[in-house]
């Protein structure tokens, strides 16, 4: 009897060592796989400035299998939704249209822009918030973007320093070649229920550039705890402005 319940309680513990092992290794090859696609597509922006073409379209993978982790809120990984995701991989694909490319040099980042905030245009890079302005025109452009959890920041992770970046460069380049340079001049923690300034794009009456992603959890810089549906928003206007 014994020895039967060893067997079992090796074998119950051989799974769960490859459950453990499955669970770490999953994110971190759907963050490979979703930065790839970034990459492509801001080659491919860097291409079409190249050849003059103008505004262009890419397509991305539309498999919920290449979710981001908390994308839906919930940030726990279980046994069924692993099963499911990997259920979901499929050759279906999005086209997205591509605006250009947000640089944050101070902060490593360097990422695609999409006309669009949809689901799978935020797996692979930032996205204009639909109703706010177009880059370079008067009044507010918010590009959202998510910043993901623990070591698989490859989109917005570290944008909560850009608090103790004030003046720091922020450089957009648009797919006909023309680079908007602007600067950071604030950053605010917003609740979304007084998130609408933010995406009214006649809040300000001159060009200004916001970048949102979320700001829940505990601020890496001054350790404030900040609950569920809180923004995390970085303020820039053009470097040439007072």
């Amino acid at each position: 009897m014994k020895k039967t319940v060893k067997i079992i309680s090796g074998v119950l513990l051989g799974l769960a060592l490859l459950f453990g092992l499955a669970l770490a290794l999953i994110e971190p090859i759907k963050a490979l796989i979703r930065q790839k696609y970034s990459n492509d597509a801001v080659a491919a922006v860097e291409s079409a400035i190249i050849q003059g073409e103008g505004v262009i379209s890419f397509d991305v993978p539309a498999s919920p299998a290449l979710a981001v982790q908390g994308e839906d809120g919930n940030t726990n990984v279980g046994l069924n939704k692993l099963i499911e995701d990997m259920s979901q991989l499929s050759d279906e694909h999005e086209t997205l249209t591509l605006l250009g490319i947000l640089e944050i040099p101070c902060i490593d980042v360097k990422e695609p822009i999409w006309d669009t905030c949809s689901t799978n245009a935020l797996r692979y890079g930032v996205g204009r918030y639909p109703g706010t302005v177009q880059i370079g025109e008067q009044g507010l452009c918010n590009l959202f973007g998510h910043r993901q959890i623990g070591d698989l920041d490859t989109k917005l992770g570290s944008i909560q320093f850009l608090q103790e970046h004030i003046g720091e460069e922020v450089i957009v380049t648009t797919t006909d070649g023309t680079t908007h340079i602007y600067k950071i001049v604030d950053t605010v923690y917003v609740k979304d229920a007084e998130l609408m300034p933010y995406l009214d794009p006649t809040t300000y009456d001159r060009e200004t550039l916001c970048i949102t992603a979320c700001g829940w959890g505990e601020d890496p810089v001054t350790g404030t705890v900040y609950p569920m549906n809180t923004e995390f928003i970085v303020i820039c206007q053009p470097e040439n402005e007072d």
